[in-house]
């Protein structure tokens, strides 16, 4: 039993996670751990373009908006941390897909 996911359920969360993502790679045609990488070069790319289009709107709305700027704010901290999570996990996801299926 693991003291920070006593129950499994994240685990679980995780695996159902990555057996999606292995599905879409192969459906996607990725069966060379190049490619792979590819995949993963393009999510780090598409996150920054994320990140700038959340700063971009945050300095549009103080511009805007000075009085909205605590609740967009927050908005924006939940983006970013939704997107590097999202992101992160994407990642090992697929790094995982290298190490397992294609080598």
């Amino acid at each position: 039993m693991k003291l920070n996911d006593p129950f499994g359920r994240l685990e679980s969360r995780h695996q159902v996670g990555y057996e999606s993502m292995r599905d879409s790679l192969r459906r996607g045609g990725i069966n060379t751990p190049q490619a792979a990488f590819k995949v993963i070069k393009k999510s780090k790319n598409r996150a920054v373009k994320y990140y700038i289009i959340g700063i971009a709107l945050l300095l549009l709305v103080f511009l805007l908006l000075p009085k909205a700027t605590p609740l967009v704010f927050g908005l924006v901290v939940f983006f970013v941390v939704w997107v590097a999570s999202s992101t992160f996990n994407g990642q090992r996801y697929v790094q995982r897909y290298i190490d397992e299926d294609l080598k």
